[in-house]
Order: C-alpha cells, then structure tokens, then sequence
C-alpha cells in the first residue's frame, strides 16, 4: 500500500512538472513572460506588453529563417538589465515542436 502510494505521487509529480514546463512555453508571448519572470523581473513579466519587431527581423531575415526563429519586443514597461543598466527589449523566440523558448536578442 505505502509502495503503491509512493509511486502515484511520483508519477503526479512528473505530470505536474511536465504540463507546467508546456503551458509556461506554449506561445511566443507567455515564453517571453517566463523568462522575464526567471530572469529576476517579475512585475515586468505581468505589465510588458509583446509585439513583433519586424523592422529587426527584416535585418536579420536569412539567420532568423534557417533558425525557424522570430524576433519580439516588448513595451510599456521599462525593463533594464541588472549588472549593466542596459534596456532590454528584443527577444529572440524560437519554435521547437510545439513549444517557443524565448532568449534576450541585441538591438540593431
């Protein structure tokens, strides 16, 4: 019986961990929001609003293309980097399978 219950909670918890990883990555602006939110900027995560940056993406079209990745800002909310003081504001969202993983992008 203990054994039995030992492995329900086991396999529930790997359940709730893999369907937590697949909802906080299932669109390109909630994979912004996480990383934001993991990255040390928790308020910014919830008030940033995500657009695509076409004019960066125009730049950078044939990388971006051969990576199946799209280049998104954020704004209305100021968001800055810690160690140096920099805005941050691109973000490189790539698509794999059905899930984006976001990554801070430099600006042009």
């Amino acid at each position: 019986m203990k054994f039995l219950r030992k492995v329900i909670v086991i396999l529930l918890t790997i359940i709730i961990f893999i369907g937590g990883v697949i909802i906080t990555h299932i669109t390109p602006s909630i994979s912004i929001r996480t990383h934001l939110f993991v990255t040390g900027h928790p308020i910014g995560a919830f008030k940033v609003s995500v657009h695509v940056n076409k004019g960066q993406y125009e730049m950078d079209k044939e990388i971006l293309d051969n990576e199946n990745t799209m280049i998104y800002r954020t704004a209305d909310y100021n968001l800055y980097d810690g160690a140096t003081g920099n805005p941050i504001g691109n973000y490189k969202v790539e698509k794999s399978w059905i899930l984006y993983f976001a990554q801070q992008y430099g600006e042009a």
